[in-house]
C-alpha cells in the first residue's frame, strides 16, 4: 500500500440540514456533495489542509437544497467543476449561469487519478438520484455512498457488493416517525418507496452485506433530528448485525450538523464526539 496515494473518507455533514463527504485520495480530493453553507464547508475543508479551489470536483447525488446549497457558488467562485448527470445539472443551473461541469450519465463513471467514481440510480423523489462508488484501484478499496433512498432493490444490492465503507441512511425509526407531528402527507413520503430508509432497512441490507462480505466499516447516515436519534439507531444497528451475522463490523454515525466520522482503509472509524 505504500506505494499508493493515501485514502481517506470524512463527513463533514448529514442530514435535512446538509450533507457533504470529503474524498482524499492523495494530491486529489473531492466532495460528494456540498448542502452546506459555503463559509462553514470552507472552514471544515481547511481543518483537513484543502482549499476550496484546491478541490477536484463536487460529485452531486440529486438537486434537493440539502445536496446543493453551496455547489453552484463554490464552481462560480474557485472554479470547481460539478459533476452530476444532465438532469440534476439542468436543475442546478435553472436561472444560473453555468459553471465549470462534468456530464456523468447515471450509471456512468469519473476517473481521476487512482479513483474511479461510479453513479448508480437509486429510488428517491428526486429528479434523476443516484448514490455513488468510490473504489481506489491501487488500494483495492470501495466507498459505496448512499444517504437518500426510499427502498433497498437489486440495484442497490449489486452496487454496495465489496465495499470496506458503506454510508448508508438510517433516516428514522418507524415507530416515532408515526407518533411524530409530522403531517401524513409528509410521513407517507417519507416511508413510500420513494422515500427514506428507516433503520430497519439499513440493518437488513447491513447484515446481507456483513455476511456476503465479511467485516466492513459502516456509518450509518442522514438521521433525523426529529425522528431518530444516534444512540437508537446505533445500538439497533449493533445488536442486530452481532446477533444475525456474528460478523465484526465497525459502526459509526454521520452527524447531522458538524464534521464527524472518518475511515482510512485498514483503519476503524474515528468518531469525534457522537453524544
Amino acid at each position: 500500500m505504500s506505494g499508493f496515494a493515501a485514502f481517506s473518507v470524512h463527513a463533514l455533514a448529514s442530514g435535512s440540514s446538509g450533507n457533504a463527504t470529503l474524498v482524499k485520495a492523495g494530491h486529489i480530493s473531492f466532495l460528494i456533495d456540498a448542502g452546506i453553507g459555503v463559509r462553514a464547508l470552507a472552514v471544515h475543508l481547511a481543518s483537513h489542509g484543502i482549499a476550496p479551489a484546491d478541490l477536484s470536483g463536487i460529485v452531486i447525488t440529486h438537486e434537493h437544497g440539502d445536496h446543493i446549497l453551496s455547489a453552484h457558488g463554490l464552481s462560480r467562485k474557485h472554479g470547481v467543476p460539478i459533476v452530476a448527470n444532465a438532469r440534476t445539472l439542468a436543475h442546478i443551473y435553472r436561472g444560473r449561469a453555468e459553471t465549470a461541469h462534468r456530464v456523468v450519465p447515471t450509471g456512468g463513471r469519473w476517473t481521476i487519478g487512482d479513483v474511479d467514481i461510479d453513479t448508480f440510480p437509486v429510488p428517491h423523489d428526486a429528479i434523476d438520484p443516484v448514490g455513488v462508488n468510490v473504489v481506489h484501484r491501487g488500494l483495492d478499496q470501495k466507498m459505496t455512498h448512499i444517504t437518500d433512498c426510499g427502498h433497498v432493490n437489486e440495484t442497490v444490492r449489486r452496487a454496495v457488493r465489496g465495499a470496506n465503507l458503506l454510508v448508508l441512511e438510517a433516516n428514522h425509526d418507524v415507530h416515532r416517525l408515526h407518533r411524530s407531528i409530522y403531517p401524513g402527507d409528509l410521513k407517507r413520503r417519507i416511508l413510500g418507496d420513494r422515500g427514506h430508509l428507516s433503520n430497519e432497512a439499513c440493518v437488513a441490507l447491513l447484515c446481507e452485506h456483513a455476511l456476503s462480505h465479511g467485516p466492513y466499516t459502516v456509518w450509518l447516515a442522514h438521521l433525523s433530528k426529529e425522528n431518530n436519534t444516534p444512540k437508537l439507531a446505533l445500538g439497533y444497528a449493533k445488536a442486530t448485525v452481532a446477533v444475525e451475522t456474528g460478523c465484526p463490523v465497525v459502526f459509526d454515525v454521520a452527524k447531522r450538523d458538524k464534521p464527524s466520522a472518518s475511515w482510512t482503509p485498514g483503519a476503524k472509524a474515528v468518531q469525534l464526539s457522537m453524544f
